[in-house]
């Protein structure tokens, strides 16, 4: 008998490239940060926060534009979504380092810039959880609960904060450099009764923002 598989509510994301020359030179300074290791024992080295560093506030330009696009895109109800925190990962040449499952909380839409080659990052299914809670069967389609990006070397993906995602062991001969970003609403929020807005919220990033033109 013939059926056809329907994917309802996919979770969106969105992926855009960098120009080069803003790649390579951002990937120079990372090199040039300290790194402590925060994800023992899984070893991936995390830099101090990057948008509080001037030498950075190109991409972070580059950044802010690409969040802006999607926002005008989506008319959400808040005045700017801003890029509030970045941070730049390190995972060393054949070290097996990666980060364990996890997600990034107070933050709206998250992001990870890609600078090097290497071991992808794998999101999970955010209803993956779903069978444990009723009677369970052992089976079913584990490939579609998990996968994996790595959109190459300039690529940034932005996704909901919500995601629960992590990285694959670094067992690649290059070391693998990202950066993470989070975003936060700022100015009005979300319409409320008589005109007036459900919450009002002053938010930095790489600099004061004025409002998006929506």
């Amino acid at each position: 008998m013939k059926y056809k598989v329907n994917h309802l509510f996919p979770v969106r994301f969105w992926t855009f490239q960098a120009p080069k020359e803003l790649t390579m030179e951002t990937l120079e300074k990372l090199k040039q940060l300290e790194y402590r290791s925060y994800n023992e024992p899984y070893g991936v080295g995390t830099s101090d926060q990057l948008h509080s560093l001037p030498e950075f506030r190109d991409i972070h330009e580059w950044f802010q534009k690409c969040v802006d696009q999607v926002h005008r895109d989506n008319g959400w109800h808040c005045d700017r979504l801003v890029v509030n925190k970045s941070w730049a990962n390190r995972s060393d040449a054949k070290s097996g380092h990666h980060h364990s499952p996890h997600r990034h909380p107070m933050s709206y839409l998250s992001g990870i810039f890609y600078l090097t080659e290497g071991s992808p990052t794998v999101f999970l299914d955010p209803v993956r959880d779903r069978e444990w809670g009723q009677f369970h069967l052992d089976g079913g389609p584990l490939s579609e609960n998990r996968q994996f990006v790595h959109p190459g070397v300039g690529g940034l993906v932005l996704f909901p904060s919500y995601m629960v995602h992590g990285s694959v062991e670094n067992e690649s001969d290059i070391d693998r450099f990202t950066i993470a970003l989070n975003t936060f609403p700022s100015g009005v929020i979300n319409e409320g009764a008589y005109d007036r807005p459900m919450a009002e919220v002053s938010v930095n990033g790489w600099t004061q923002l004025d409002s998006l033109n929506l």
